[in-house]
Order: C-alpha cells, then sequence, then structure tokens
C-alpha cells in the first residue's frame, strides 16, 4: 500500500469509509477522514479512534484496503 493510494481515498467526496488491513491481522476503521493522517515523508500513517487512541503504522505493514460495502484494494 502506499501513501499516494490511501491519501486519495481520504480526498474522496463525500468520504467514504473504510478499513486497513495490516499483515498482523490487525484491522483499523476510518470513519472520518480526520482520523487518519498520512506523514509527509510517506512511510508512515498516524490513526484514531472514537475514544482518543491513536497509534502509528508503517506503510509496509498495510496489507490492503477495504472501502465500507466494497471490494478491497490489495497493497
Amino acid at each position: 500500500m502506499t501513501a499516494a493510494q490511501i491519501s486519495k481515498e481520504l480526498q474522496q467526496t463525500p468520504f467514504k469509509p473504510f478499513t486497513l488491513f495490516l499483515s498482523d491481522q490487525r484491522r483499523f476503521e476510518i470513519r472520518h477522514p480526520e482520523y487518519l493522517w498520512v506523514h509527509p515523508g510517506g512511510r508512515l500513517v498516524f490513526v484514531a479512534d472514537d475514544n482518543g487512541a491513536a497509534g502509528c503504522i508503517d506503510l509496509i505493514h498495510i496489507a490492503s484496503l477495504k472501502i465500507s460495502g466494497t471490494e478491497g484494494v490489495s497493497a
């Protein structure tokens, strides 16, 4: 998965929620574009949830992205 692929989904109008699937079987639901930020260096993304928890993910670990109600996009 690339930073450009993720940025493209964040910029869709209207925004469509999506899920990131990681290589270690974790998943992160991105329900709002402000819940995910792509680092300018293009290697890391930062995610947050409704409860205020946040985390950092190296893009190499994102295996696929699935937009709600569609087929997934693989890395």
